[in-house]
């Protein structure tokens, strides 16, 4: 908490200014990332560390907070810091945040792209072999993430309001992603929810750790996809979430491809941002994600065409932008 409180007082007070260097001078910016150990904190602190090694305009200072929801929340009440700050934060936090939605107790303003960093997607899996769609679950008990968690619970729950329709045939029990699994385990549940982080472009997923342990338990573990229309008929209500097919073969039980969404979890601005940073950052990224690798074993997911990957152009800050059209990503 001392490290954490002594961060934040850095970016409180830390604008637009140049830096002097030894080579040149750079401006600062700051990034807000995650809790201590978490991926948005690790691959937060290797975009301070590329950028210092590759780029001569700007330097970047990662600190940790809270967590996601705390990032927007802490922009919104010190606009200064939307000047010189980006954040970790997702798509489907972002819908909450915009709408107005808990944990948010008012709506706030919507984010811009500077680039995705994981791009998360979950689904239920059993060990009962009789299991095999969403109609097979009617009167069974299933096991979701903690209530405010996004992509474990809250997203996973519009599909099953919304897609499925079957919120009133089904037990629901919101205890976090370890305890979900571990009810699984001991018979206490009928499924949970499992999932982990994909490479949509080369098919590359990488599960989760609780979902490492469900499949190392020495049983056959039979995966339950949301489905196509399910899946859309939650982003027609306006949920922020993508189509994703998690390809046969790239986790084990996964014998076909299994129609699923992924929500996006990315570095991100308001349009206050100033735009040659933004654009800096975003270059320096593009040119160098394949570093990414060499901090965190998820960062071998990254590649230069996934950083844009699920955001049309009028969501993406206008100095990235320009950044994702130069290298050809996004036209």
């Amino acid at each position: 908490m001392k490290r954490m409180l002594a961060t934040l007082g850095i970016i409180t007070t830390a604008t637009l200014v140049p830096v002097s260097g030894q080579a040149t001078d750079k401006t600062q910016i700051s990034l807000i990332t995650g809790p201590f150990g978490t991926g948005s904190y690790v691959l937060g602190n290797a975009v301070e560390q590329i950028v210092a090694k590759h780029s001569d305009k700007v330097q970047v200072t990662s600190s940790e907070t809270p967590g996601l929801v705390y990032n927007a929340k802490q922009l919104n009440k010190d606009p200064d810091m939307k000047k010189n700050t980006f954040m970790a934060f997702t798509t489907g936090i972002n819908y909450l945040a915009t709408s107005g939605q808990k944990p948010f107790d008012n709506k706030l303003p919507d984010v811009k792209l500077i680039g995705n960093y994981l791009l998360g997607s979950v689904w239920l899996a059993t060990f009962d072999p009789e299991i095999k769609s969403a109609a097979d679950l009617e009167g069974k008990t299933i096991a979701l993430g903690r209530p405010p968690q996004i992509l474990w619970t809250i997203e996973p729950m519009h599909i099953i309001r919304d897609g499925w329709q079957m919120e009133d045939k089904i037990t629901i029990e919101r205890l976090g992603t370890k305890d979900a699994a571990q009810a699984l385990l001991n018979g206490s549940v009928d499924a949970a929810i499992v999932g982990g982080y994909a490479d949509p472009l080369t098919g590359e997923f990488k599960p989760s750790p609780q979902t490492v342990e469900l499949l190392a338990a020495g049983k056959k573990l039979y995966h339950i996809p949301w489905g196509k229309d399910a899946v859309q008929a939650v982003i027609d209500k306006g949920i922020a979430m993508n189509h994703l097919s998690v390809p046969a073969g790239s986790v084990e039980g996964v014998d076909r491809d299994l129609e699923a969404f992924f929500d996006a979890i990315a570095w991100v601005s308001y349009p206050e941002l100033d735009d040659d940073a933004a654009y800096e950052v975003t270059r320096t990224l593009i040119d160098n994600v394949g570093q990414f690798g060499d901090y965190h074993a998820l960062g071998k997911l990254m590649s230069a065409k996934s950083l844009a990957y699920g955001w049309d152009p009028e969501n993406i800050h206008p100095g990235a932008l320009r950044a994702y059209r130069e290298a050809g990503i996004v036209e």
